[in-house]
């Protein structure tokens, strides 16, 4: 839970500093637009992450290395650990990241159309 509120803190504190860096004043509508693509690139990473780690790609993966293999290399092939298997790192630590910033981008529009 810690963990989580340093990650939420830490990444507002990017948008903060995005707004300052790219639009030079603070605003709701500068805000939502900020924290829209660094929440958006945070869940797209975690999203993908996902998805390699849960094994979609394997399949694709040892076939496209056994077309594009030599003569010779058929039981290296297939030593070779698996494409969902090379990511070390958990896609939980992207959506704890963007999740949070997500949904106060979602407020703060709520709040700008009202």
């Amino acid at each position: 839970m810690k963990s989580t509120i340093i990650v939420f803190f830490i990444t507002q504190i990017v948008i903060f500093v995005s707004i300052w860096v790219f639009f030079d004043k603070l605003s709701l509508l500068n805000y939502i637009n900020t924290s829209f693509f660094i929440s958006f690139l945070t869940l797209f990473i975690g999203a993908v992450m996902y998805i390699i780690r849960t094994g979609f790609f394997d399949f694709f993966m040892q076939s496209t290395r056994k077309v594009l293999a030599r003569k010779g290399q058929k039981e290296a092939i297939e030593s070779m650990r698996p494409f969902s298997e090379t990511l070390p790192a958990s896609p939980a630590w992207f959506f704890l990241a963007g999740l949070p910033s997500f949904v106060l981008m979602l407020i703060a529009l709520i709040i700008y159309y009202i």
